[in-house]
């Protein structure tokens, strides 16, 4: 089965940074108005993305040979935070939602939704950096075969010297 892990571990980033670009710009009379609908398509695209995420990224980690002692710590921390970002997320989307249908106590839901957004938008960038450091670091998911050309396609000095 081919990796999905790469392509889809931006896509929680992207969602959450809309979203937080877009709740920064309420007081803008034009994004006032698109922003209930917004988070109405954000939302369940930013948690169908963490769990879409969460889940290859197991299916990607349960195909690896051995590692080293530290790429299996940093990936025991990435699996860690994924687990965070993807409650957290469902969370941000259920403190939405009853903010929205609360006949009271509306300003505590709201309350909840901004720090939950906030904490999403961290844990995120926490989580993508420390995958970051396990594929560049570590080299955890990147192909170990050499995939050199054969030398004359390589050869820069053969092909400027005929200039």
């Amino acid at each position: 089965m081919p990796q999905l892990h790469p392509p889809l571990s931006g896509m929680p980033l992207a969602f959450v940074s809309l979203l937080l670009v877009l709740e920064l710009c309420s007081r803008v009379p034009a994004v006032a108005r698109v922003l209930p609908a917004a988070r109405a398509l954000l939302l369940p695209a930013l948690v169908l993305s963490c769990v879409a995420t969460f889940l290859s990224g197991y299916q990607a980690s349960s195909s690896m040979g051995e590692i080293s002692e530290a790429a299996e710590a940093a990936l025991g921390i990435h699996h860690a935070i994924g687990r965070f970002v993807l409650i957290n997320s469902l969370l941000l989307a259920i403190f939405a939602w009853l903010a929205r249908i609360a006949r009271q106590a509306t300003a505590i839901f709201w309350a909840l939704y901004y720090v939950a957004l906030a904490m999403q938008v961290g844990l995120t960038i926490w989580a993508g950096s420390i995958g970051g450091v396990l594929v560049f670091s570590h080299r955890i998911g990147v192909d170990r075969k050499s995939t050199r050309l054969n030398s004359s396609h390589t050869d820069i000095s053969r092909m400027t010297s005929s200039a």
